[in-house]
């Protein structure tokens, strides 16, 4: 067992590709055996016109053969699919020598028949649709070649052959992106709940012990005074340390180009200090930069009023949240509060701190912000925005 950053198990890891590949595979391979029994029954409804029968037995069994080989693999290589192409592109030709040419002309069935599909399926679980294109496009070309003169219904399955080879590739890629996202999730997981232990564990132990140093070094006097708020800015710094949350690797495939996106949680959580902790959320939360840049002026407008009106030893706290409606950011004091009206009588004076530096911007980002001071003492400030401004919503 590997051991991860904070000391316990380091969170497993989930790897897409086997589990695709793996699912995938299975139904490759019986779909090899389905289509030699369907080929070999067409051979036989089709046997007044065979004119050889040693090639058509042989090359059954080459690629009955194959067709045993090939699930021992672990994953579909190049190598083993250019072999399946090279099997089916021979028993395609092989359709010309041993029935009769009348049969032939009249577009008969190609001795590998479905099988030939095969290659197709395995390079779309190789390479997406790139790969089943490619080997759609091989089989194809040894379709017209064999054919001479091509009809409609070559030219249909040919169109039928290039769709598998597309979608099939398409629902791979789709089934890994899944995969890889569901491993994201599991791993912020597993980091959130291996925090969660570590702060139990630390809030048990250390947290109370420099909390009672606190409250005795104040008790003391003197010297014990600078224990005291020692142990004091030891207690706040391992806090925040213990409630940081990194944020999650950003999801493939966002409408936003990263340039011009800023993670706002990153940028909330630099506003840390002494006297303001930050709580943020386990994933991202992004958005344009200059909708970022906004936000996070606002909130320090915010921490400016606690450090300027909200007296010496209050304290502010900052979380952010955000779902699929809102982006919200509470900042919380426990100072002395504020009067009612006096976020009126501030404006009418020309103080726009609140009015301008911290609603006003939020107003113009199309949210809002509000003011609740309870008469114990303290001001939560509520910030809102509309999740259409996240990077990859929907506008």
């Amino acid at each position: 067992m590997t051991v991860g950053p904070w000391g316990g198990a380091a969170p497993r890891r989930y790897h897409p590709s086997p589990l695709i590949d793996s699912a995938g595979g299975r139904g490759l391979a019986l779909y090899r055996f389905l289509a030699i029994i369907y080929a070999g029954v067409l051979v036989v409804v089709h046997r007044e016109h065979v004119v050889l029968w040693w090639p058509i037995i042989a090359y059954g069994v080459l690629a009955l053969a194959w067709s045993v080989i090939a699930p021992l693999l672990r994953r579909p290589t190049v190598l083993a699919i250019g072999v399946e192409l090279l099997i089916a592109c021979v028993g395609i030709f092989l359709t010309s020598e041993v029935y009769d040419p009348v049969s032939v002309a009249d577009g008969i069935s190609t001795v590998p028949g479905v099988w030939a599909a095969s290659p197709v399926m395995a390079g779309a679980l190789l390479a997406g649709v790139r790969g089943g294109l490619l080997a759609a496009l091989v089989i194809s070309v040894a379709n017209i070649i064999q054919a001479v003169e091509p009809s409609q219904l070559t030219y249909h399955n040919i169109v039928l052959l290039l769709l598998l080879g597309v979608l099939l590739g398409l629902a791979v890629q789709l089934a890994r992106e899944s995969q890889q996202r569901l491993e994201q999730a599991i791993a912020a997981s597993e980091r959130l709940a291996e925090r969660e232990r570590i702060g139990r564990q630390v809030h048990d132990g250390v947290l109370q012990a420099l909390a009672l140093i606190h409250r005795r070094g104040r008790d003391m006097g003197g010297d014990g005074v600078d224990l005291a708020e020692l142990a004091a800015d030891q207690e706040r710094s391992l806090r925040t340390m213990i409630s940081r949350l990194d944020p999650v690797p950003p999801r493939a495939g966002t409408a936003t180009p990263a340039a011009e996106c800023t993670d706002l949680a990153v940028a909330l959580g630099r506003l840390r200090s002494a006297r303001v902790e930050v709580v943020l959320p386990a994933g991202e939360v992004r958005l344009p930069t200059a909708t970022a840049r906004e936000v996070e002026a606002a909130v320090v407008a915010a921490l400016d009023n606690v450090e300027q009106h909200a007296g010496d030893d209050a304290r502010a706290w900052v979380l952010l949240d955000a779902d699929d409606e809102h982006i919200e950011v509470v900042i919380r004091d426990n100072g002395t509060g504020t009067a009612p009206g006096r976020l009126v009588e501030a404006a009418a004076e020309g103080r726009l701190g609140a009015s301008s530096s911290i609603r006003g911007r939020m107003v113009d980002l199309g949210g809002d912000a509000s003011w609740r001071s309870p008469s114990g003492g303290g001001t939560t400030v509520t910030l809102t925005l509309p999740a259409e401004h996240m990077a990859g919503s929907s506008p």
